[in-house]
């Protein structure tokens, strides 16, 4: 069997290297969102974990999908970069000092913030948090581990490229507002309803603007993985209102309700991350805005 010439196969891909090169900012976006929903269906929503025939310890199987699916989105985002003739660090993803130092910072941010917000939604709704039983150092630190994993493949996805991407077409104003209708849609589910679906969507897209803005306005990534680590590491490996199962993917958090929060209110229950939400983003809305006009005035 004759074998193809590098020179062969360079030509046969370039008319698809060309096609994407050629494309329109918001064209882009929208094929790298695209990629990577498929992806995430298949990886980090547990399509191809259905299918797997074994479970390793302690749900590694899901870690190992969500490194994947993070790895995925890391190259994908190069390669999407390397047809704008950007590099990765163009787009703030780096692991450069000031980078780090922001990341560190921002979990700090997201960790004093959320736990001030949950011991906030316990007053309100009238639960008190208890110490788990069999709480594990091991477990705290796995579930920081995935929960960075997972929320640097969230950050790839819905930040960088795509929201640089909407900025050159339409502006960072009219970018923010179109992940805000993608995270909603991505964010919908039909197997919640009602009320529940409601908050479902609505704090994820509360959450786009604000790490959104960050984004913009540190033109880095670390700042808005930092707080997002950080907030959903204290939601869920240290105040962690899950009801307990076997297996699941990140080990049950350090207290729990001393109540079935099945008697209370999903408003009670909702609504303080809701205006913690609302709150943060129109904090660093015009933090944003006070900079950019500070620019201008220079």
């Amino acid at each position: 069997m004759a074998s193809h010439s590098p020179a062969l196969w360079c030509i046969k891909k370039k008319p698809f290297t060309n096609s994407i090169i050629l494309m329109k900012p918001f064209l882009k976006a929208i094929l790298f969102l695209i990629i990577l929903t498929i992806l995430d269906f298949l990886l980090r929503k547990g399509l191809i974990a259905f299918y797997i025939p074994f479970q390793l310890p302690h749900n590694l199987t899901m870690l190992i999908l969500f490194t994947l699916f993070t790895l995925s989105s890391w190259l994908i985002t190069k390669w999407f970069c390397k047809t704008d003739k950007i590099t990765l660090y163009d787009l703030g993803i780096s692991l450069k000092s000031k980078n780090r130092l922001e990341f560190y910072y921002g979990l700090l941010i997201g960790i004093v913030l959320w736990a001030i917000v949950s011991i906030l939604q316990s007053y309100i709704t009238g639960f008190s948090w208890e110490l788990r039983q069999n709480v594990s150092l091991y477990n705290i630190l796995y579930g920081l581990l995935f929960i960075f994993i997972a929320d640097l493949g969230t950050e790839l996805f819905t930040r960088g490229y795509p929201l640089k991407s909407f900025e050159k077409s339409f502006g960072a104003n009219a970018a923010i507002i179109i992940m805000m209708f993608f995270v909603g849609l991505k964010s919908y589910s039909n197997q919640v309803e009602g009320e529940l679906l409601l908050y479902t969507i609505l704090i994820p897209v509360l959450h786009t603007i604000f790490f959104s803005i960050i984004y913009f306005k540190t033109n880095r990534l670390g700042a808005a993985l930092g707080i997002h680590t950080g907030a959903n590491f204290i939601t869920i490996s240290i105040f962690d209102l899950r009801p307990e199962q076997e297996n699941q993917a990140i080990p049950s958090g350090i207290f729990q309700s001393n109540v079935e929060l099945e008697n209370f209110s999903l408003v009670c229950l909702q609504l303080p991350w809701v205006l913690m939400a609302l709150i943060f983003s129109i904090v660093v809305y015009f933090w944003w805005k006070k900079e950019k006009r500070h620019h201008n005035n220079v």
